[in-house]
């Protein structure tokens, strides 16, 4: 039976971890948030689960106590009562109030929709998963946001053609262009190598319109319909320098990001610049994010990498070496760009699993995807689930975890891994190989720079994605243990394996074994010691109407959290439940 709190789990998350007017209560055989709303009112959210780090486990029902009067409501009439007193909230107007409900209401039902229509909603409590299911599996979104499937620009009627939880498969459109309205830059080969490969594997008929004059460009059907509003594209239609060819050849899937596409028997994942509002920022891609791409590429071709690698050979970046797109007049439409990722070093054959849709909150009352992970390691290795946990935990700090750190620590290569960016593949119910993708969201330290200049000239201390100590250590703590290793100390702990400060003191040993040998350990050492962590706030961002990726100082999102990773054993007692 589907968990009534499914499609509004994250908002309710996203609030209290922004908002101060709540505790946690006991309520009948278990505990409930009680939120503060006047001296005559108070909200009842009653749990399965309280989370130490707010990943909190809701049973799903809802209710307005008023005086003494206890009153049973649903989500869409808590939500006014929640807005109305936010800690933040009068700084806000209520112009912006109405337009935040409406997109909180709109990805509830989207949600909603999703589980209704996914083409295999069994399958994701029970696993075995391959790479697109997981891909198409992450039905509730971010942990953490408000409208974690909110669909700004995406018209209802689309959202079954290109959405990833309705399973959407679909042809590209291919364009042909004449060659002096293309615009780009690879590593490793030229553009039209990466641009042939593709076309020959997915749509082989297209090739006799390559020529020396003219590529074949491949576009996202959405993409390609709000790039026709153009002028400068309608222009070129006009003077037939861009020829629409249709959709042509294979059907490739959507993945989690809505923008990136895959499919199994192409060399290259294809991510497009799609000008849709998703979560906190507009999914456009822009040429100084596709630059970085490239510089990751030069530095992972290194002999510093390579001889980093073989300590950690089932560690692996996935590589954007190229970039495409249209340009009017020597001016980028950046719409239009597309960007090449690897595709081939994904295994698509063993259970392959982005790990968000690992750490979801439970659909059911029944099963996890974790939970079925963990029993599979209990039997194949005759140990019980409390040890099959443990083993779990210990090959996902070794495989996952720890080389982050290492990588950021030894060679000042800094990723920003969220849990929608970090693809695990398992062996038996073991995480064995880690890939990271994303290199948009990666960057170098001072070290990183010191030490790739050296062997790679387009990587130097003045590109945009050189960050500072002070910013790494503000962003990475934020995305690799917040974002991603709390997921996995709750999930664990939610299914009963333990408390979430004996996971993280467990994270904390796994950690400082690499603290001595690191070259720059000033950000290992905040993750070690520091009473607190800087975390990025969704609700408040959201609520102002902010595109996370224009904001120009990112910092004034971020807020204080207690930092259970440097919390000592000592200290454990006190977040048991």
């Amino acid at each position: 039976m589907l968990q009534k709190s499914f499609s509004w789990s994250s908002f309710a998350n996203a609030y209290l971890r922004e908002n101060n007017n709540w505790q946690q209560l006991p309520y009948q055989d278990t505990h409930c948030i009680c939120i503060t709303l006047n001296q005559q009112q108070s909200m009842l959210f009653p749990l399965h689960y309280f989370s130490a780090v707010g990943l909190h486990h809701y049973r799903g029902d809802i209710y307005l106590l008023t005086n003494t009067q206890l009153e049973h409501i649903e989500f869409a009439a808590a939500l006014p009562h929640l807005l109305n007193n936010g800690d933040k909230i009068t700084t806000f107007s209520p112009q912006q109030r109405d337009l935040f409900a409406a997109h909180v209401l709109q990805s509830q039902a989207f949600i909603a929709a999703a589980v209704q229509a996914h083409p295999n909603i069994k399958q994701l409590n029970t696993g075995p998963l391959t790479f697109i299911a997981a891909e198409q599996g992450l039905l509730a979104g971010h942990n953490f946001h408000p409208a974690a499937k909110s669909r700004e620009q995406l018209a209802q009627h689309d959202w079954a053609k290109y959405s990833p939880e309705f399973g959407a498969k679909f042809a590209l459109v291919w364009l042909k262009v004449a060659r002096e309205c293309l615009t780009g830059a690879a590593e490793g080969a030229s553009i039209d190598t990466y641009l042939n490969t593709v076309l020959s594997q997915s749509a082989a008929s297209l090739l006799p319109h390559c020529n020396a004059h003219y590529a074949v460009l491949p576009m996202h059907p959405w993409q390609w319909q709000y790039l026709k509003s153009l002028p400068s594209i309608a222009c070129m239609l006009n003077d037939n320098l861009i020829t629409e060819l249709g959709a042509h050849g294979l059907a490739w899937s959507a993945t989690s990001s809505v923008r990136a596409v895959c499919q199994a028997e192409v060399d290259y994942q294809l991510k497009f610049s799609l000008n849709i509002k998703l979560t906190n920022s507009l999914r456009t891609l822009s040429v100084k994010e596709c630059q970085r791409g490239l510089r990751i590429f030069n530095a992972c071709q290194t002999h510093s990498y390579a001889q980093w690698q073989q300590r950690y050979p089932e560690f692996v970046i996935l590589q954007e070496p190229a970039w495409c797109g249209l340009q009017f007049n020597g001016n980028v439409i950046e719409e239009s760009i597309l960007l090449f990722r690897e595709n081939q070093p994904l295994c698509f054959e063993n259970e392959t699993l982005m790990l968000a849709t690992l750490c979801q909150l439970p659909m059911d009352d029944q099963r996890h995807l974790l939970q079925q992970q963990l029993q599979q390691v209990s039997q194949t290795n005759h140990v019980t689930l409390a040890q099959a946990a443990e083993l779990w935990f210990s090959a996902f700090c070794e495989k996952v975890l720890v080389p982050l750190c290492d990588l950021q620590a030894n060679l000042g290569l800094v990723c920003l891994a969220h849990q929608q960016n970090i693809v695990i593949e398992f062996a038996q119910g073991l995480p064995s190989k880690t890939f990271i993708r994303d290199c948009q969201g990666m960057g170098f330290s001072e070290r990183g720079i010191a030490l790739f200049s050296e062997q790679d000239h387009t990587i130097h201390s003045g590109i945009e994605h050189h960050w500072s100590a002070q910013q790494i250590s503000r962003y990475f703590p934020y995305y690799v243990i917040i974002n991603s290793g709390y997921a996995v100390i709750a999930a664990l702990s939610m299914l009963g394996f333990g408390d979430e400060q004996a996971w993280c003191n467990k994270l904390h040993t796994a950690l400082a074994s690499i603290a001595d040998s690191a070259h720059d350990p000033r950000c290992l050492q905040q993750i070690l010691t520091q009473s607190h962590f800087q975390c990025k706030g969704n609700f408040y961002c959201y609520l102002a109407g902010d595109n996370e990726n224009t904001l120009a100082d990112p910092a004034v999102i971020y807020f204080q959290m207690a930092n259970l990773v440097a919390h000592s054993e000592q200290e454990e007692n006190q977040y048991v439940i």
